[in-house]
């Protein structure tokens, strides 16, 4: 039979789909070319052609054979490369600690400091955000020394102008002009500045815990912000959307514990003001600037510093006189507001470094740990108990908090497993449309978002 398993006299069965008796002399020519095929033995039955029994055997890879028992350079090669990757991972995890502790220590420190600012003599947070914001100016000269002592070939004046180059390109493909200067750093300072008044505004009314508490509720706020402006994706919304249940739970509770009323509800209502502000500045950053570099950012934050140096004092000297801000310049807090002033710099400078030299994870949990830590000192020095309601409405603000540090294909997961039911029917509805003749495009479309989830997943 043509194609198929033939019998011969002597009952040996023979593919005779592709080769004929005639065909013999080219098979006895098969010389080290037989060697791939692994054969085992060669045997000739009566005056048939020979036959090749295989024994199905993957050939062994005589490439991999090193001889006097050495390392292959290919297993060499992994081997270095594993050992670098986990140095690289436990330099990065020790970095971590260290910037955790940092970020923690210096915004606690901050909180604190603008908090003691508040007294009989002075009771100004609009010059106390004011003058904390001109000490940004020195973010950049920083990033220029830093690169200074750990980039060689910065160090020269080529260097220097190549860095500031590649900085300025924060700005667009034009650089620095002063078009690009008013039209992105002077919304951005004054969404600073109002951001940050309030929450200093915040602190002469509530615990600085509480005010920490509420802030770190800003999470959820950027996932609603970025939903509408920066279109996040609708994959991520189930674990997101918890995310703004816990966070929005957490609000209410700690509210709760001091009551709705009065001076506490000021404090609530400005720290929560605040929240949505660094929000609305997180999001619109991503949307206007996109990923900046260390450089870059701190650029834009000396360059912001500068903007407020230059064109927010008369705003300083409407408060003053109007009456709606009180200081004694003879009895200034100058210890606490620099104080506040410098660990505020530490903490902008340890965020935007601290992306460099560790994992993103830590320098989220930064602001974290400094809830706690806040709760600490307000009890200890001055005597400000956190409650059951503000522990239990902390926790769901820290749940909603690590909620969105996921990563995204954890969250996708779930929106996977929750909608894959529904497009297996579509699929299948799909072919039963398609047995018939029946053209749905819609089916197409949901078959092919499908498709992408899985392979994004």
């Amino acid at each position: 039979m043509e194609g198929g398993i033939s019998e011969k006299p002597n009952g040996v069965a023979h593919l005779n789909g592709g080769t004929s008796v005639g065909d013999e002399k080219d098979i006895s020519k098969l010389d080290s070319s037989v060697e791939l095929k692994e054969v085992k033995t060669m045997e000739k039955t009566d005056d048939s052609e020979p036959i090749l029994i295989n024994d199905n055997e993957e050939p062994p890879n005589y490439n991999s054979i090193v001889p006097n028992g050495e390392t292959s350079p290919e297993t060499s090669e992994d081997g270095s490369r594993q050992i670098t990757n986990n140095f690289e991972n436990v330099r990065k995890t020790l970095f971590g600690f260290v910037i955790v502790t940092g970020i923690a220590v210096s915004w606690v420190g901050s909180t604190q400091f603008s908090q003691s600012t508040y007294s009989d003599t002075f009771n100004a947070p609009y010059f106390n955000v004011w003058f904390g914001t001109l000490w940004m100016f020195i973010c950049y000269p920083f990033y220029v020394l830093g690169s200074w002592i750990f980039k060689k070939e910065s160090r020269s004046y080529s260097g220097t102008v190549d860095l500031y180059r590649h900085s300025e390109r924060v700005f667009g493909s034009k650089g620095l002009t002063v078009k690009n200067y008013f039209r992105l750093v002077a919304p951005f300072a004054l969404c600073w500045m109002v951001t940050n008044y309030m929450y200093v505004y915040a602190l002469g009314k509530i615990a600085a815990a509480d005010v920490t508490a509420l802030f770190s509720s800003n999470t959820a706020f950027i996932y609603i912000f970025s939903w509408i402006w920066l279109h996040e994706r609708l994959v991520l919304l189930p674990a997101r959307g918890m995310s703004v249940l816990l966070s929005i739970g957490g609000i209410v509770l700690i509210s709760y514990a001091d009551g709705f009323l009065g001076t506490t509800a000021v404090g609530i209502a400005l720290s929560i003001g605040a929240a949505i502000g660094s929000a609305i500045y997180k999001v619109l950053f991503k949307r206007y600037i996109g990923n900046a570099t260390s450089g870059q950012v701190c650029l834009f934050l000396s360059l912001l510093a500068l903007f407020d140096l230059v064109f927010l004092w008369p705003v300083l000297l409407t408060v003053y006189y109007t009456g709606f801000e009180q200081w004694d310049w003879t009895n200034m807090p100058w210890n606490y507001l620099c104080g506040s002033s410098a660990l505020s710099v530490v903490f902008n400078f340890l965020i935007n470094f601290g992306i460099a030299v560790t994992f993103p994870l830590f320098i989220a949990l930064g602001t974290v740990v400094g809830i706690p830590l806040n709760a600490v000192v307000d009890l200890i020095f001055r005597g400000r108990g956190f409650g059951p309601w503000k522990i239990g409405g902390t926790v769901l603000i820290v749940f909603g908090f690590l909620i969105m540090l996921m990563p995204e294909r954890w969250q996708e997961k779930a929106y996977c497993c929750k909608s894959s039911n529904s497009l297996t029917l579509n699929v299948d509805e799909e072919a039963a449309n398609n047995d018939s003749g029946i053209d749905n495009p819609t089916m197409e479309n949901n078959a092919s978002k499908k498709e992408e989830m899985n392979g994004k997943v």
